[in-house]
């Protein structure tokens, strides 16, 4: 006598362990961190940004460094076109720009805040690419789980197949069971094309952060249902509030905007240059002292100084006040209430997206509770009362596949139930500004 076939799936204790079972994962599968460590590693986003980062700590170091001087080496009073023996003078004047006082501290002051800017945006930027790793790894895993739900499905229906043809050659059911049910096993045939294309989309776009080809194949770790601490709303604004890197670039870049504020107005205060020269004379006649100057303590009567010195000081005047440094001030002042305008909108998305990610959290872990506690269990034993009663003829054709797609149902929804919570996790800690 043949042994009745069970799969182990459709035994109760089995229920929660084969939704998210998978077959055997190799050693050299894809881990999650191993692929954000690869995609951060590679992506374009983040170079630039630390490209700016680095070029911006220039900058600032840059601030405080003095003004080159410049060096006048001129001949004077050329009686020949070109020829230097003929000068009369020769000078020697060096320049030194200083800034108005404190300038240069307030500039030093605000690079350091856009230093800042860009530091906390390529903070942001790392944890963007990995929650966009996250979900894209996620949505693969669900994708391959998908495809194996399938093949398990199959088996099911081969199984509900083998029981109506049986009945149908005993003459215990009509043929048009016989043929539902091979319209069924036919149907998740077809279903395992479109499963196959998600798994494709899926792959590629995990792909296209690691930088390999779109087609390439990738092994990813069976998805893990891991349930997270419980978030306080509260606790998780505070924590967003302080925590978040695109918060904190907001409000970096708002302090630079109120110090090119001040900067603006002090543009009508002036810049100095303080000037050194030396004058020789080579003639008599260069000298601003040839005809008066005599030397009753020495013997040359008559003789004049070979050299005089110049010290001066030269600085602006904002006399145009008007055309230059009041639009000066007038666009910094929009420059700022544009910072502050982009703090507030941050900051409202940023609640915005807390809050729904947290719901989402909620409710989702809600249904896998749910999902692990009754429907699971309940579905896998309902299967297989259900081809019991059938095979016995307590129940019709119809009630068997309904149940069967039932069963089918309740795996794929907890398998997407499982994803949406991780990846609405891997959101919260973006928002929060950590890596969870």
């Amino acid at each position: 006598m043949k042994r009745p076939f069970v799969h182990l799936s459709l035994i109760p204790g089995f229920a929660v362990a084969s939704a998210l079972a998978t077959p055997l994962c190799f050693a050299d599968a894809l881990t999650l961190q191993n692929a954000i460590e690869i995609a951060q590693s590679k992506s374009p986003d983040i170079r630039q940004l630390q490209e700016q980062y680095d070029s911006s700590a220039a900058k600032k170091r840059l601030a405080l460094a003095p003004s080159e001087p410049t060096l006048l080496i001129s001949d004077n009073d050329l009686t020949q076109q070109f020829h230097l023996g003929t000068a009369a003078t020769n000078v020697f004047q060096l320049t030194q720009p200083v800034g108005f006082p404190g300038r240069a501290v307030l500039t030093h002051a605000q690079l350091s805040d856009q230093s800042d800017a860009a530091s906390y945006q390529l903070r942001a930027m790392k944890l963007q690419v990995a929650a966009n790793v996250k979900a894209a790894y996620y949505a693969l895993q669900l994708a391959q789980k998908n495809i194996q739900l399938n093949a398990d499905t199959k088996l099911a229906y081969e199984r509900i197949l083998e029981i109506a043809k049986r009945k149908y050659e005993t003459g215990t059911t009509a043929q048009v069971d016989y043929l539902n049910a091979q319209v069924a096993l036919l149907s998740n045939q077809n279903d395992l094309a479109d499963l196959q294309t998600a798994e494709r989309t899926a792959r590629a776009q995990l792909n296209v952060y690691l930088k390999n080809a779109v087609d390439a194949p990738i092994e990813v770790e069976p998805i893990k249902m891991a349930y997270k601490p419980k978030i306080d709303i509260e606790d998780a604004v505070a924590r967003m509030l302080g925590g978040r890197n695109e918060i904190k670039a907001a409000q970096s870049q708002e302090k630079a905007m109120n110090r090119a504020y001040d900067l603006a107005w002090m543009s009508i205060l002036p810049d100095f240059q303080f000037i050194f020269g030396v004058n020789f004379y080579r003639q008599a006649s260069a000298s601003p002292y040839s005809g008066d100057f005599v030397d009753y303590n020495t013997t040359n009567y008559g003789s004049w100084p070979s050299h005089t010195y110049s010290v001066g000081v030269q600085l602006t005047i904002p006399l145009w006040f008007m055309f230059n440094e009041r639009e000066v001030i007038v666009g910094a002042a929009h420059d700022r209430g544009a910072a502050e305008a982009n703090l507030d909108i941050v900051l409202n998305q940023s609640k915005v997206a807390l809050e729904n990610a947290v719901d989402t959290i909620h409710s989702t872990g809600e249904k896998i509770e749910n999902f692990e506690k009754h429907i699971l269990p309940l579905s896998e034993q309902s299967l297989k009362l259900a081809m019991v009663d059938y095979g016995s003829g307590k129940i019709n054709f119809q009630t068997l596949a309904d149940t069967a797609t039932a069963r089918r149902q309740a795996r794929q929804s907890y398998a997407a139930a499982v994803v949406t919570y991780l990846t609405n996790y891997a959101t919260y800690g973006q928002l929060i500004g950590e890596d969870l």
